[in-house]
């Protein structure tokens, strides 16, 4: 054989085995995937669950901006120790930035995930189309990540407007905000005040919002206390979604 020809087969091959390389990784690459189209709700603001039931629901937000936020750890420890369900509503950046919390987080029966837009912003000022995108790509995340999506939908900042509760529901998501204060954010906000917050302002159907990104200062030297002493006046702790079903 001539080196010539020598040469271009070794050229056929090498361009063969480049193509099948190509084709092999194009087979074995996750697609993009989105999440399945959620039925429409009706259109609601929910602030509590049935006050016929001495049952409290804790919810904790994980929201980020463009700016890093973190994961306190230690809540979910503490809500795994004792036992506790909880609503976790998680910004699709902080899930992006935080995946493998994410996954061990939806694989808990313990928790229920909701939906605090992608990059929290001020949901009011936005167009319906970017409303429903921050919404959508927060759902779609959470999708790829973990199999599942949120079905609550608690805006940024407790802003809302009938605009944004309605493009909620049309993807299928219940607008939630809460009862119970406890201005966790605040650094000047102590764990005894958080506590004093709480037992104040809790009756049966109370939604008690506080902070899991490493934002809520002094939550997880409160909660314990916060939880023990509901336990004693005889509340039982369950999810938003638990506390909404009726005659539960």
């Amino acid at each position: 054989m001539r080196p010539e020809h020598r040469m271009n087969r070794r050229r056929r091959w090498t361009m063969v085995a480049g193509l099948a390389l190509l084709g092999c990784t194009a087979a074995v690459a996750a697609p993009v995937r989105h999440a399945p189209r959620l039925p429409p709700v009706a259109v609601r603001l929910i602030t509590h669950g049935d006050r016929g039931r001495k049952q409290v629901a804790l919810t904790f937000d994980a929201c980020q901006t463009r700016k890093p936020a973190g994961y306190d750890a230690r809540l979910i420890r503490i809500l795994r120790a004792t036992h506790t369900p909880a609503t976790l509503m998680l910004g699709g950046r902080w899930m992006e930035t935080h995946p493998a919390a994410t996954r061990s987080l939806a694989a808990d029966p313990l928790f229920e995930l909701g939906n605090h837009s992608y990059l929290h912003p001020h949901m009011t000022r936005l167009t319906p189309a970017g409303m429903r995108a921050e919404m959508q790509e927060t759902q779609d995340v959470m999708y790829r990540l973990t199999g599942k999506q949120g079905v609550l939908f608690r805006p940024p900042y407790g802003e809302y407007d009938p605009a944004l509760i309605s493009v909620a529901a049309r993807l299928g998501l219940h607008t939630l905000t809460w009862e119970v204060v406890t201005g966790d954010p605040d650094p000047h906000v102590s764990a005894k005040d958080i506590v004093r917050a709480v037992l104040e302002r809790t009756r049966p159907g109370s939604i008690v919002i506080m902070h899991m990104n490493g934002r809520g200062w002094h939550t997880a030297e409160a909660l314990p206390t916060v939880i023990a002493a509901l336990h004693r006046r005889g509340y039982r702790f369950v999810t938003v979604s638990q506390a909404l079903e009726p005659g539960r």
